[in-house]
């Protein structure tokens, strides 16, 4: 996939400061990590460019979390395409 699915491109739209984030299935994430059994995938490793309150971070973690589920509600095979893989911001 060379470009971006719309729903991530629009998250990076809305957040400037979000540089990029990750997105693990139950078996890539680490062992001291809480687990719910139910989830298929997490997302991790949230790259960002500037210091944000705690409050602006979590919002923008759950806009991620939203997004994707989402996505995944739409479009079931999109979680082939999501899990192991890094979305990151392009610099141009």
């Amino acid at each position: 996939m060379s470009t971006l699915p719309e729903q991530i491109e629009s998250l990076f739209d809305r957040h400037p400061a979000l540089c990029g984030f990750s997105v693990r299935s139950l078996d890539e994430l680490p062992d001291n990590c809480p687990r719910d059994e139910d989830d298929a995938l997490f997302v991790g490793d949230i790259g960002i460019s500037h210091a944000m309150s705690t409050e602006q971070y979590g919002q923008m973690f759950q806009e991620i979390v939203v997004t994707l589920a989402q996505w995944l509600a739409e479009e079931p095979e999109a979680e082939e395409l999501l899990s192991g893989r890094t979305f990151a911001r392009a610099l141009h």
